[in-house]
């Protein structure tokens, strides 16, 4: 009789096991979709659906010389040469402005090139590092609250950037405020040729991209532009990987 009771109870465990095995089997499976939520069950043996990954976004494409505008940059800058030889020679405003100014339109631009020797430039006329990041990052209503002059200048030079090249009839009255006429015309030739340069950098930053496959515009003008400015550029790079400060890498804005 125990014989036959110890039968009957491992017959038992035998038979409870084999329906745990088939209650697992036919557990549906849930799988996380994007956002945490759950998703509807799934046949076991059959593919689950994982987290869909985000959405690339794009950046705009930088400003860079076209054959468009080309002659109407280089234009520009030739009508302020005056200006900026005298400016050379007898500035009338101070060289922290002048850098100021400069990297105001470089903010909006991006040429990180640009962005990398104005700032070395900046910190060597007592810029601080705090205040050309404030710059960079479009922090106007602290510039206001510092110093509403520079920021005047500032915010002047940002949208001209931003309106590509067209000058803002209130910036300059509202510039007037704070400079004189040669003091206006000094900040003007800055813009205009910061311009030049920011968009000349693009150039080259965009016909190097082409061999990582994200150039965007003529490659045959890239590539005359490009070469014109490579020993400039060359030692700029070079020079850069030995700066233990503000290494070029660091300068990509966002």
């Amino acid at each position: 009789m125990a014989a036959r009771i110890a039968a009957v109870k491992d017959q038992g465990k035998t038979s409870a096991a084999v329906r745990s095995r088939k209650a697992r089997k036919a557990r549906p499976v849930l799988s996380v979709v994007a956002g945490g939520t759950a998703a509807e069950p799934v046949a076991d043996g059959a593919p689950t659906k994982t987290a869909s990954a985000p959405p690339k976004h794009h950046r705009k494409p930088k400003r860079t010389l076209t054959p468009d505008n080309f002659l109407k940059t280089v234009v520009n800058v030739v009508a302020s040469g005056r200006v900026l030889a005298r400016a050379f020679i007898k500035p009338r405003t101070s060289a922290a402005l002048r850098e100021k100014v400069v990297l105001g339109v470089t903010s909006v631009n991006e040429c990180r090139y640009c962005a990398w020797g104005h700032t070395h430039w900046a910190m060597a006329h007592g810029v601080s590092l705090d205040e050309v990041n404030r710059i960079l990052g479009h922090q106007a209503a602290e510039l206001a609250a510092k110093d509403p002059a520079e920021a005047a200048a500032i915010l002047f030079a940002q949208h001209y950037a931003e309106h590509r090249d067209q000058f803002d009839p209130e910036a300059i009255d509202n510039l007037r405020k704070y400079y004189s006429d040669a003091q206006i015309d000094e900040i003007i030739a800055y813009v205009r040729a910061i311009t030049l340069g920011n968009l000349t950098g693009n150039t080259v930053d965009a016909f190097l991209g082409r061999f990582r496959s994200h150039g965007h515009t003529s490659i045959f003008f890239e590539g005359a532009i490009t070469a014109a400015v490579a020993p400039i550029f060359i030692a700029v790079m070079i020079v850069s990987k030995f700066d233990r400060r503000i290494g070029l890498d660091e300068m990509r804005l966002p």
